[in-house]
C-alpha cells in the first residue's frame, strides 16, 4: 500500500526545456538509452507577433526526483 501511494504521488522534476525540436529529441534519446522514465509535457504561445511565423511550441522534459543527476549527466553528456 506504501508503494502504491507513493506511485500516486510521485515528485516529477523539469530537467531540460527546449523550443528547438532536434534539441528535445536528442534528449529524450539519451534518457531512453539511459532507462531513465520521463513525461514531456509542451507549452504552445500563439500570440497575434507569432501568427506570421507560426506558433513557439515549448518542450519539458520532466523525470522522477530521485532521477534528476542522472537524467543531467545523460543529457548533457
Amino acid at each position: 500500500m506504501r508503494h502504491l501511494m507513493k506511485d500516486l504521488f510521485q515528485k516529477w522534476e523539469i530537467v531540460h526545456s527546449t523550443q528547438d525540436i532536434s534539441d528535445y529529441y536528442k534528449a529524450k534519446a539519451r534518457l531512453s538509452d539511459n532507462n531513465i522514465v520521463f513525461k514531456i509535457s509542451t507549452m504552445t504561445s500563439n500570440t497575434e507577433k507569432n501568427r506570421k511565423n507560426g506558433s513557439i511550441t515549448t518542450y519539458h522534459i520532466k523525470v522522477k526526483e530521485e532521477d534528476v543527476r542522472r537524467s543531467n549527466d545523460a543529457i548533457h553528456q
